[in-house]
């Protein structure tokens, strides 16, 4: 069978299903991506082609449609990958692609007999899309609720649409349900899993300004955060907030930051560059314990999952959102969690594996870390429930391919 991936990044939420079909010496397999240092990171007998947009949106587009625009453009610039795929010789049978971007919006339009799978991971509404701005009036509210257009637009043309929680299946609309398939991305429980009994309390990661390595000692409590991007919608302010008493409390405690100073989802800080490190900080001002914030970059991911065995309290907060694949593998590692207390964090943590937070009460915050940091004895039940392991994941998705196939 001849199987084609799309997805403006790579490997992303593909990266285990590409690696087992480029495995099978029936099937050959074509990755098309926009990411152009792709090849840096090869999957064995997977090719690699990559696309790119023509322009970006006008500026003098409707800003109600700046992101539709970008989505024709998206298809587009695929729809000129796929044609090139074709004057090679190489005709897919199985599409699988990243949607809600445009990317399979002419698919059809070239390959109309191949058979199509769409990932989808969001339906806008305006009970989530507030989360998303630092203001909601009525004119930004219609603005994102016209970024289902293209959404359903691929959903029509999708002979099936795959989902990655039934939390975010249950926010598309009734007609739709028929359609979708919950099949977790899927986390690696051979890499992520319990820490070893030996582990030590030592731990050294890499500092992201350079310099000496963070050291936590055996004696120090370790608090920590990860992030892709320190941002409103995944609760950064209000961990930071929380961190003057608690430091000021507790002189043997450590905070490790793990991510990227940015925004993936929400909006920026009010400040030039954005920044809500900077932002925050700024409003903490000078405070007793501050020199034992340690903001590490991303890490590798032998030092995450180091962190994730050693930490006392890890905490995993979100708006109602797309869920963080961190939170994922920290029950994974049956790593001491507090987490923010929203739907769709509910669908995936059991209430006996976390300590629960309102991220509008900086004392239920504060209460919940300090509890947590009290009491970090690691229990069985805390493990990842399996619908979310890459085992399940591949299971899933062969249902999703033979269904089509059958």
């Amino acid at each position: 069978m001849n199987i084609l991936f799309i997805h403006g990044n790579y490997p992303a939420q593909f990266q285990s299903l590409a690696r087992l079909t480029g495995a099978d010496a029936r099937h050959r397999v074509v990755f098309l991506t926009a990411r152009a240092d792709a090849a840096s990171d090869p999957i064995p007998g997977v090719e690699l082609r990559t696309y790119q947009r023509a322009r970006d949106p006008r500026p003098e587009t409707h800003h109600y449609l700046h992101a539709t625009e970008e989505t024709v453009l998206n298809g587009q610039a695929v729809l000129r990958g796929v044609d090139a795929l074709l004057q090679e010789g190489f005709r897919p049978d199985l599409v699988i692609l990243h949607a809600g971007n445009g990317l399979g919006l002419f698919i059809k339009d070239l390959l109309p007999d191949a058979k199509l799978i769409g990932l989808f991971e969001w339906w806008f509404t305006p009970a989530t899309s507030r989360w998303l701005f630092a203001e909601f009036p009525l004119d930004t509210q219609l603005k994102s609720q016209l970024r289902n257009l293209v959404i359903q637009q691929e959903l029509l043309l999708c002979d099936a649409a795959v989902v990655p929680t039934a939390w975010q299946a249950a926010q598309f609309p009734a007609v739709w349900q028929p359609k979708l398939r919950v099949v977790f991305d899927g986390i690696n429980t051979a890499f992520f899993q319990p820490p070893p009994p030996d582990l030590s309390r030592s731990l050294e990661l890499d500092r992201e300004e350079g310099g000496p390595p963070v050291r936590i000692e055996p004696e120090h409590r370790l608090l920590s955060y990860a992030t892709r991007g320190m941002e409103p919608v995944r609760g950064f302010p209000q961990f930071m907030a929380a961190l003057p008493k608690l430091l000021a409390s507790d002189p043997q405690l450590q905070v490790v930051i793990a991510g990227r100073d940015r925004c993936a989802y929400s909006y920026p800080a009010p400040r030039p560059d954005g920044s809500w490190k900077q932002h925050c900080l700024e409003q903490l001002g000078t405070f007793p314990g501050r020199e034992r914030i340690h903001f590490t970059g991303l890490l590798t991911y032998a030092q995450y999952r180091q962190l994730l065995w050693r930490t006392d309290a890890h905490c995993s907060f979100s708006r109602p959102y797309v869920l963080s694949w961190s939170l994922f593998e920290a029950l994974a590692c049956t790593t001491p969690l507090v987490v923010s207390d929203t739907p769709a964090i509910r669908t995936a943590v059991a209430k006996a594996q976390a300590i629960w937070v309102d991220l509008d009460d900086p004392a239920s915050i504060q209460a919940g870390i300090k509890t947590r940091l009290n009491n970090t004895e690691r229990h069985q039940e805390q493990q990842l429930n399996q619908d979310f392991s890459l085992d399940a994941a591949v299971k899933g998705w062969n249902q999703v391919i033979n269904e089509l196939s059958g």
